[in-house]
Formats: structure tokens, sequence, C-alpha cells
């Protein structure tokens, strides 16, 4: 009994704490000087707006205790995004990233990190994987698209995409009835669920409790379910 009280106040303290920092904090604004990148990585928590342009800015917007701890580094091609140390009290800080973007081929949202595009992605090939908790809310504009989601995380699409490959896991959602696609290749799994539109080719696979929605009348399907998965035509 006297540890679980231990454990109490200890994570009552932190949380007081944690709101007397973030009540002092003032927003800063920070414009990193990072280039040559055609892909994103993100986590930590921090929420990142991103759109593309004619050229390339990262701007991080956060309290001024912590601004300094965002990383925005470019390896191999790859803009990182994340926090140098742990903070406990980070539901209760603010910390944003926007990004300008030349090319963007992949992106990776991990660790409770948001992602919101605030004008029309547009490129050849898009890899998106996101787990652990984060979210993504996209318009996308690509021919080949590739989304991974797991780990209780959502995926909000709406555009074109003429070939679309989609992986939902482990409680995880694909929403994508409002982004047009020829070709669909879909498989849910552990309580996810995935929606989406296809007017040519449908393969689909719903097994362990995942649904699969689809609409577009597809002229060709290749459809499995299993294990209490279901595959419904909306």
């Amino acid at each position: 009994m006297k540890t679980i009280k231990q454990i109490f106040f200890f994570v009552l303290t932190v949380f007081f704490l944690g709101a007397a920092f973030s009540a002092s904090a003032t927003s800063e604004k920070s414009k990193r000087k990072v280039t040559g990148f055609s892909g994103i990585q993100i986590s930590s928590g921090i929420d990142l707006y991103l759109k593309m342009g004619d050229s390339e800015e990262v701007i991080v917007v956060a309290d001024d205790d912590i601004i300094d701890d965002i990383i925005t580094k470019v390896e191999d091609g790859v803009l990182e995004i994340y926090m140098k140390r742990k903070i406990w009290w980070w539901w209760n800080i603010n910390r944003k990233v926007y990004v300008t973007a030349k090319e963007l081929n992949k992106l990776y949202a991990s660790a409770g990190s948001d992602v919101e595009s605030e004008n029309t992605i547009t490129d050849e090939e898009l890899d998106i994987k996101v787990s652990s908790g984060s979210d993504v809310k996209m318009e996308v504009k690509v021919v080949k698209l590739k989304v991974k989601s797991s780990s209780g995380s959502d995926v909000k699409l709406t555009g074109i995409a003429k070939e679309f490959d989609a992986d939902a896991s482990s409680g995880s959602d694909i929403h994508a009835a409002g982004l047009k696609t020829e070709n669909c290749r879909v498989e849910v799994s552990s309580g996810s669920d995935a929606s989406v539109y296809v007017t040519n080719e449908l393969y689909a696979r719903a097994s362990s409790g995942g649904d699969i929605r689809y609409s577009g009348n597809p002229e060709h399907k290749d459809i499995h379910e299993s294990s209490g998965g279901g595959i419904y035509k909306r």
C-alpha cells in the first residue's frame, strides 16, 4: 500500500510541476537552417504542419524552456525531428514544427506525433509509416502511395493516388474513402479498420477482427476474410 501511495504522489507531483513550468513558459519561434531533404521522420509528440513549396523551410514554435531541445537535422536526405531530452510533462507543452518541402517521398511519424498537410502533397511516390498513437491527416496527389499504420495510430487521406497499398494493424485506422484510387491493395488485422475508394482492382484481406469498407465499384476484386475479419461494400 505504501508503494502505491508513493507512486500516486510522484505522478501527482510531476503533473503539477509540468503545469507550473508550462504556465511560466512563453512561446518562441526559431527558423532552422536545414536543407536537402525529401523525407521526414518525426517523433516525441511533436506536431508537424507540412506543405509543398518552391523552397525548403523549417520553423520551430515551442515554449522557450524547451525550444533548444527540439532537434531538426538532415541524415541521408531525411529531416529528423525529435526531442533531445525526455519531458515528463509533455502533454502540457507547446511544440510545433512548420515544414515547407520541395519534394517528399517518405513520412514517418511515431510516439504520439501528429502530422497535418496545409496544401496538397505531390510527388511520384510517397511512403507513409505511422505508429504508437500518432495521427496523420493529408491531402495527396501521387502515382504510388504506400501507408502502414500500427499501434493505435490514425491516418486520414484525401486526394488522388493511382496505386494505393494500405496496411493497418494493432488497433489502428486508415480512413481513405476520400482518396480516389485505381488499384488498391489493403490488409487489416488485430482490430484495425480501413476504408478505401477504388475503381479498377481491389485486393483486400481482413483478419483478427479487422474491418475493410470499400466504395467505387471496382471492376476486379480479390477478397478474403478470416478470424473474424470483415469486408463490406459501402
